[in-house]
């Protein structure tokens, strides 16, 4: 069975890395006195040291602005949920004509297809368009226009 690896907590080697950075002791008397490995020790001092450079920049990470744009994007859907809330309370309870009559073509917030779909009506009866009864067309057909 072979030997499990040893981890190490941020503070832990926060601590083992300012002591080295200090330089007050050898790496050697320092691996000595943690129990670490030399070449561990130098490893976490360049990554502090490398990360100490970033933390004093003012130029923002890839990752902070993709943060901040999924943040917007998410803000962005919540209101657009709310608006649909809002519109849907109370609808539902309507029958069927009075549904697709709540459907307003001109709203900028939600489009048609949407509403349909909130309203549980299909879109073709939204832009379904009523003719004439069949007595106007055999009418029509008799006079000849």
């Amino acid at each position: 069975m072979e030997p499990k690896r040893k981890t190490y907590s941020p503070s832990f080697k926060a601590k083992v890395v300012l002591e080295a950075i200090r330089e007050q002791k050898t790496s050697t008397e320092i691996a000595n006195r943690y129990q670490v490995h030399p070449g561990q020790i130098r490893n976490w001092k360049s990554i502090a040291t490398r990360g100490l450079t970033e933390l004093f920049s003012t130029r923002k990470k890839e990752s902070d602005l993709q943060k901040e744009k999924q943040i917007h994007d998410l803000c962005r859907q919540v209101d657009q949920l709310q608006r649909e809330l809002n519109w849907l309370r109370g609808n539902l309870d309507l029958n069927h004509k009075d549904r697709v009559s709540l459907i307003d073509r001109q709203s900028l917030g939600i489009a048609v297809c949407r509403q349909a779909e909130l309203l549980g009506v299909s879109r073709s009866s939204v832009y379904y368009q009523r003719t004439g009864s069949k007595r106007e067309h055999l009418l029509k057909r008799q006079v000849g226009v």
